[in-house]
């Protein structure tokens, strides 16, 4: 019998009635990251039964009182700076069943030696006893979690990559690049810090020539200045994000920059079906490059950390590393430096989803009819390519 009562730590993947809620309300219901949207949405679309979703403050004593088993679609909750005792106390206490996917190490690079907190060294401890498989991003969150003494791993990448339920993406994608000669569109997934200044500016300017949205998932100034919430940020905050992405411009010209290319959204599918728009979508930030990729529309991923250098590896995602994007001075010149191959990646994609699966079915919760038929499309796909 599958677990039919499931308690989700997220949300299905929309936040109902974004409308009549603040900036403030809206970026803590997205978990601080609007990209958390992508993964949780996947989730929610892959696994039957009757979900209820919580935020990390639940009462575990409800959870274990009212539910068979808890799902966490996870994220890079194993940051060296990070304490993860809120976590480790909610699985503790509530002793249920545990189903996780998605959980990923943030570091600078993956040769960093690290060292995590007590509370996060206990979480690590805990989600291993209390799930049958733990899903992970890729080999260099498996190595790391191995070292902390966690061995029941599942390597799956991110849940997100199996929205899509074409079964030869990766093929589709490859001719939509073959034919991507002008890029009239775009979709630009950034992380607008100091760190990638010279990147974001370099973007700025693609954006200058094209029908650009800056598509924005935190922090959250950012993400109120996209929600046309100028009120709420302080002056000196933008005029800071100003100098970072276009320090030549007036006061007056960014506002109307903001306004004419700034978006935010607050749910998966409305997230997606705008991205169908574009002719292109690319970036640091991989869910809002993940769900353009998902909704058919070709993205390049610029990889700048572990997270998004793993990830982006392990599913053989089209990625142009960050360092050499800074210098191009059109988009066409980041296209010449791709290297794309559509059969690899749903070569990967098809094994990926198999181990995915797999996990799902250790858990004992029930497969949605749309990752069953992804999966059985795959598997066709793979014989006849055998044949």
């Amino acid at each position: 019998m599958f677990y039919q009562r499931i308690a989700v730590i997220g949300r299905s993947g929309e936040i109902e009635n974004s409308f009549e809620k603040s900036s403030d309300q809206l970026f803590k219901e997205c978990g601080l990251n609007t990209g958390n949207l992508a993964f949780w949405y996947a989730m929610s679309r892959h696994v039957k039964g009757e979900k209820t979703y919580f935020g990390w403050d639940v009462d575990p004593l409800h959870l274990k009182s009212n539910f068979d088993a808890i799902m966490f679609p996870a994220a890079n909750q194993l940051n060296p700076d990070w304490d993860m005792g809120i976590l480790a106390d909610l699985f503790e206490k509530a002793d249920l069943p545990l189903i996780i996917c998605g959980l990923g190490v943030q570091a600078k690079d993956t040769s960093q030696k690290l060292q995590f907190k007590k509370g996060t060294l206990r979480f690590m401890k805990v989600i291993s006893e209390r799930a049958k498989r733990v899903g992970v991003r890729g080999d260099f969150t498996a190595e790391v979690m191995k070292a902390n003494g966690v061995t029941n791993l599942e390597i799956i990448g991110c849940p997100s990559n199996f929205i899509s339920s074409e079964p030869n993406l990766g093929k589709l994608q490859e001719r939509q690049f073959q034919s991507l000669f002008n890029v009239n569109s775009i979709a630009l997934n950034l992380d607008i810090t100091p760190s990638h200044m010279d990147l974001v500016r370099t973007a700025y300017r693609w954006g200058e020539s094209l029908n650009a949205i800056y598509v924005n998932q935190a922090p959250e100034a950012l993400v109120k200045m996209a929600n046309g919430d100028f009120s709420s940020v302080e002056q000196g905050t933008i005029n800071y994000i100003q100098n970072l992405i276009n320090p030549s411009s007036s006061r007056e010209e960014f506002r109307a920059f903001v306004k004419r290319h700034f978006k935010v959204f607050y749910s998966a599918t409305e997230w997606m079906n705008q991205l169908k728009t574009c002719d292109l979508a690319v970036g640091t930030r991989m869910h809002g490059n993940m769900l353009a990729w998902q909704a058919k529309t070709p993205c390049i991923l610029f990889p700048h950390d572990s997270r998004t250098s793993e990830l982006a590896m392990l599913m053989k995602l089209p990625y142009v590393m960050s360092n050499d994007v800074k210098s191009a001075k059109s988009i066409e010149q980041v296209l010449d430096k791709l290297e794309f191959h559509g059969s690899e990646y749903d070569t990967r994609r098809g094994a990926l989803l198999d181990k995915y699966i797999n996990l799902l079915n250790c858990g004992n919760v029930q497969v949605s009819g749309s990752l069953n038929n992804l999966y059985e499309a795959m598997q066709k796909m793979q014989r006849n390519n055998a044949a």
